[in-house]
């Protein structure tokens, strides 16, 4: 370390600046994914006491709570996802997520798998995206289905609006995912629930989306 220090005295200036530009630059690397997970955990932690429950964790990760809202169980959770190795299959957000989850009644959720986006991207890209012939829907945003479609029909005009209201709700931010007869809304940083009020607001937004899948992907009869 001596060393070291009489070398960094003796160095030209340039060397010197470069030298100490370089540690500045290292810390910040070091220290700065760490200020970040505090501060996520810290205002998961407000919102969890915010709303009366109580957290439990796996790690330092990895934390969630449950509330009941609109009769149905949601799973609110804080994650860190990456894209790395082990995870070559994982196609969406990363960071620190607020993910919120609600489980959907009827088989037939067990083999559909959908993706809504707002914004658009061109077809080529992945899968084909589905157009429901709205114009105002489709132009904003983004569906895709994957493993076996959904019955035609599905996303109907009520439907729809419930998707919208959803994502008004947090400000067409983050991706609503039907994912292994769960209903996701994966919320990215920053994130935009931030107290009790506006998670049950996302909450409740959640629940009619997932009341409105629930009938549209199940058994209807014929119209009277």
């Amino acid at each position: 370390m001596q060393n070291l220090l009489a070398g960094f005295a003796t160095a030209p200036l340039w060397a010197q600046l470069g030298m100490a530009l370089f540690a500045a630059i290292f810390v910040a690397m070091i220290a700065g994914p760490r200020r970040r997970l505090r501060r996520h955990a810290a205002q998961f932690t407000a919102l969890a006491t915010e709303a009366g429950a109580t957290t439990e964790r796996r790690d330092e990760f990895t934390e969630w709570f449950t509330l009941t809202v609109d009769g149905r169980t949601f799973e609110v959770r804080r994650e860190l996802r990456v894209r790395g190795r082990g995870t070559t299959s994982y196609r969406g957000p990363t960071g620190h997520l607020l993910v919120t989850s609600t489980p959907l009644s009827g088989k037939r959720w067990e083999l559909h798998q959908i993706d809504v986006v707002p914004g658009r991207r061109p077809s080529l890209f992945g899968s084909t995206p589905l157009v429901t012939g709205d114009a105002a829907f489709d132009g904003r945003f983004l569906v895709l289905q994957d493993g076996v479609p959904v019955r035609e029909g599905w996303l109907d005009e009520a439907t729809r609006a419930a998707v919208t209201a959803l994502f008004g709700a947090v400000g067409d931010t983050g991706r609503v995912w039907v994912l292994e007869q769960q209903l996701q809304h994966v919320a990215v940083e920053p994130w935009t629930v931030f107290d009790a009020a506006s998670l049950r607001g996302l909450l409740q937004h959640q629940a009619a989306l997932a009341t409105a899948l629930e009938r549209t992907a199940g058994w209807r009869g014929p119209a009277a």
